[in-house]
């Protein structure tokens, strides 16, 4: 058991730290609304899920040949983007060319996927849910 976990499980028996329990029609009573979020969040967490992989996938890679790559947003956007397809009028597909080494890992992780796997869609809606959301959390 790590120190933090014993240290967390002691404060609890004294009563410092409480968790409520609620679900999620409680925080979005609009049915409209939570019917979208939910909508989101099932195209969006394959394409997490997947970006992720890729991310880890291409540090790695990264590091064992003595280079460290920027891990900032931008760096998860492009791993976002090269496991997914885009659609809609706004649609932008991963371009390999304008990131080379990305582009080996990805190259490196498609060949470890089943044979009939296709890229999860991301949809040009999901940028406008989050805006909805932040919009929501304003008020």
């Amino acid at each position: 058991m790590s120190a933090a976990f014993a240290a967390r499980r002691e404060a609890n028996k004294q009563g410092r730290f409480h968790s409520i329990m609620t679900g999620f029609k409680q925080i979005f009573p609009h049915e409209g609304l939570a019917a979208k979020v939910e909508q989101a969040v099932h195209l969006v967490t394959p394409i997490l899920t997947e970006g992720s992989l890729l991310a880890n996938l291409h540090v790695i890679r990264c590091m064992e040949s003595g280079q460290s790559p920027p891990i900032n947003q931008t760096f998860f956007n492009h791993c976002y983007s090269a496991v997914s397809h885009s659609t809609g009028k706004a649609a932008q597909q991963f371009v390999p060319a304008k990131h080379p080494s990305l582009a080996e890992s990805y190259d490196l992780y498609t060949q470890c996927l089943p044979a009939l796997h296709t890229k999860p869609e991301k949809p040009t809606f999901i940028k406008d849910v989050s805006t909805l959301i932040n919009a929501l959390l304003e008020l």
